[in-house]
């Protein structure tokens, strides 16, 4: 699953987790539960998500052929764009913007990859609490839905034996926005964890530190940024193995570095990092922000007409 903008190597480490944090025997136990995350609204946004096409089976019918989903008038819509670091070739192209219901803040990703194919994905993101309570990834080939991948917070097993999963948890996928909601606010020195559950039994958790501020320039513009890190916490990834071995192992284990605007908003401005242990360097690029409904600039616009094709500017 490539599942657009938002994979930090979390999701590329969870097939070396499972292997390394070898589980206990488990069994389910019907008289435990878990903290939730569960939205005061309940239903009500579940109705809200199903009206608006991002789950059931409006994913699938005849509005899913009719196009892709589409952001409401009035709000602030970020085009970014991921490319090889070293050769250029585009990736995708993503387009991002935040929808509010009730006390939620539902963020929305709509990605364009090769070969006709789309991603829309959406995280239901409680204003007031950490943690993600709900996201929902459907791959479409030329506008028809073919698979989909849910998962909520709330719906998570109790198994005897196994490790403790925190309070407030992430899907394995994330939209960057997630590494700035960890921290108890976007400012140097800010330091903050997320957690990721990547099986039903294990979580793996990365550890954010927010550096110095840098101006930096991107296809969008010229921008005060917050430069933030984020890297693997192995002890979450291995936790079976010997502390001085995952002391030893830290260092190698890749970071990824992301500029974030210094002010509100704080749009993210620029990724770097792997997409994969061992694969290549992408760069994660603003290329504009606008809002829905208003005429974008034109050159821009036109830069960003063919999503795979990097264009001179």
């Amino acid at each position: 699953m490539n599942t657009s903008s938002l994979r930090v190597i979390v999701t590329s480490l969870a097939l070396l987790a499972a292997f390394a944090a070898v589980p206990p025997a488990v069994s389910l136990t019907a008289d435990e539960t878990l903290p939730t995350t569960e939205s005061s609204s309940g239903g009500a946004i579940d109705a809200w998500l199903m009206a608006r096409g991002l789950l059931g089976r409006a994913m699938f019918g005849e509005q899913s052929s009719r196009g892709l989903m589409t952001p409401p008038p009035g709000v602030e819509v970020d085009e970014t764009r991921q490319s090889v670091k070293q050769t250029g070739q585009v990736l995708m192209q993503v387009r991002s913007w935040n929808e509010t219901v009730a006390d939620d803040t539902v963020h929305i990703e709509v990605s364009t990859l090769p070969n006709h194919l789309q991603e829309v994905a959406f995280w239901l993101l409680p204003n007031h609490l950490p943690g993600c309570t709900m996201f929902e990834w459907t791959l479409f080939d030329n506008g028809h839905a073919l698979q989909s991948r849910f998962w909520r917070s709330d719906s998570r097993p109790r198994l005897t034996g196994s490790p403790d999963l925190p309070n407030y948890l992430y899907p394995d996928a994330i939209p960057w926005m997630a590494i700035l909601r960890v921290l108890d606010a976007p400012r140097e020195g800010a330091e903050g964890t997320l957690n990721q559950q990547i099986t039903p039994y294990n979580y793996i958790g990365q550890d954010v530190t927010v550096g110095s501020t840098e101006l930096i320039t991107v296809l969008a513009g010229s921008f005060s940024a917050l430069k933030v890190t984020a890297q693997v916490d192995v002890a979450t990834m291995m936790p079976n193995w010997p502390h001085f071995i995952l002391h030893i192992i830290k260092p190698a284990v890749p970071k990824d570095t992301l500029y974030f605007e210094s002010t509100a908003p704080f749009r993210l401005l620029k990724q770097e990092g792997p997409i994969f242990v061992g694969g290549p360097e992408v760069t994660t690029e603003l290329v504009r922000f606008y809002v829905a409904g208003a005429q974008p600039h034109a050159p821009l616009a036109a830069a960003f007409a063919d999503p795979l094709v990097v264009k001179p500017h």
